[in-house]
């Protein structure tokens, strides 16, 4: 009867391990969440994501909620439309944002005045230089 406890305490281990690592790699999968385009477009779609990416010279596009993209290199526009979204960029020329709670954080600008061109519609949208 112990070991009969001890194998069904085992298979509910591995079972609720087994859903805790598929769900962190769907959360951290860019299937069905993403989509680029020879390396000058970026999309992402959902909620609760953690994706990283190299952009150089594009376009990066995030829609929904408490997404969190890191971005190496540099875009020429970010598009963020949604609530909670985190974006890192070093290098960022113009940033739009629609929503509310959206962060964006740059190290520099491509602009003359070291700031991108900012348009923000919404409610404690930010954009901030690291």
């Amino acid at each position: 009867m112990k070991n009969i406890k001890t194998a069904g305490i085992l298979a509910i281990l591995l079972l609720g391990t087994g859903t805790a690592f598929s769900q962190s790699r769907k959360t951290e999968s860019t299937k069905g969440v993403e989509k680029t385009d020879n390396d000058k477009t970026i999309q992402v779609e959902g909620v609760g994501h953690k994706l990283n990416y190299t952009l150089n010279g594009g376009v990066a596009e995030v829609e929904g909620g408490d997404n969190t993209v890191m971005i190496k290199g540099s875009a020429k526009k970010i598009a963020v439309s949604g609530t909670g979204n985190k974006v890192y960029i070093d290098k960022v020329d113009k940033v739009t944002i629609e929503g509310g709670g959206n962060v964006v954080y740059y190290r520099t600008a491509g602009t003359k005045s070291g700031k991108p061109d900012v348009s923000l519609t919404g409610v404690g949208n930010k954009v901030v230089k690291q």
